[in-house]
């Protein structure tokens, strides 16, 4: 059986406020959208936002419980061609960055932000080494 990642969807509270960061402060066009949900337009596996609200009707109320604020489950990365210009732009329309991008053991360099629902979101870039792309 062959797995691939088709999709990373954020729950969020707040999806207009969400979807305009999104939009405006990380430059990300709509791809598609429908009540309460959004697909963004990034190549490889599909970025999407989903009200919260809708939870219950996926998976029963039971289990759509909302995690302890300033807790991380995970992150989201997305890959660039340059990290630091990344970091620039976004920095300038005010993304708000958890300190500077750095190079990182694992053979990336990164920075994180927030976004306005609190997920942890990574920008990185794959540092050039023997048998890797940098891309």
């Amino acid at each position: 059986m062959l797995w691939y990642l088709g999709y990373t969807v954020l729950f969020v509270e707040d999806f207009d406020h969400t979807l305009a960061f999104y939009r405006e402060k990380v430059g990300l066009p709509v791809r598609f959208q429908a009540e309460g949900y959004v697909e963004l337009a990034m190549e490889g596996a599909k970025f999407a936002l989903l009200a919260r609200s809708r939870v219950p009707g996926l998976v029963g109320q039971a289990h759509a419980g909302k995690p302890a604020p300033g807790s991380h489950e995970g992150a989201v990365t997305f890959l660039v061609e340059d990290v630091d210009r990344a970091h620039r732009e976004l920095g300038g329309r005010g993304v708000p960055f958890l300190g500077a991008p750095q190079d990182r053991p694992w053979g990336q360099r990164t920075v994180y932000f927030h976004d306005p629902e609190g997920h942890l979101i990574e920008i990185a870039t794959n540092l050039p080494r023997p048998g890797r792309s940098a891309g």
